[in-house]
């Protein structure tokens, strides 16, 4: 046995664990898939359920703390980092856009 056969050796091991972990990986996301499916059929058979039975009461509080849920998810949410990175961006594109602009009236200049 030489070395070659044992780089390649550990090779396919290595190969076989990543495929592995992805297939776990896979597996995961698709209980999860899953699992939100579920939650929002359930959600959905609930909200029917309460608008045959007229409840709205009960209807009103859930589109309440539904509002409230949304409202916590976007004060808690980094925001501000975001904007910073499109600000930059921005900066970036427009500086380019100002630099082939100059060299285009030093071209000019210089002809």
């Amino acid at each position: 046995m030489n070395h070659w056969d044992g780089i390649y050796d550990e090779c396919i091991i290595k190969l076989t664990k990543a495929v592995g972990s992805m297939r776990r990986r896979n597996k995961i996301k698709i209980q999860r898939r899953r699992v939100r499916k579920l939650f929002w059929l359930f959600a959905v058979a609930a909200v029917c359920a309460l608008l045959f039975e007229e409840q709205a009461a009960v209807l009103y509080v859930l589109a309440t703390l539904t509002t409230c849920g949304l409202l916590i998810v976007l004060a808690t949410s980094n925001l501000e980092t975001r904007d910073a990175e499109m600000h930059s961006a921005a900066i970036r594109t427009d500086d380019m856009s100002t630099n082939s602009t100059d060299l285009s009236r030093r071209k000019r200049r210089f002809a």
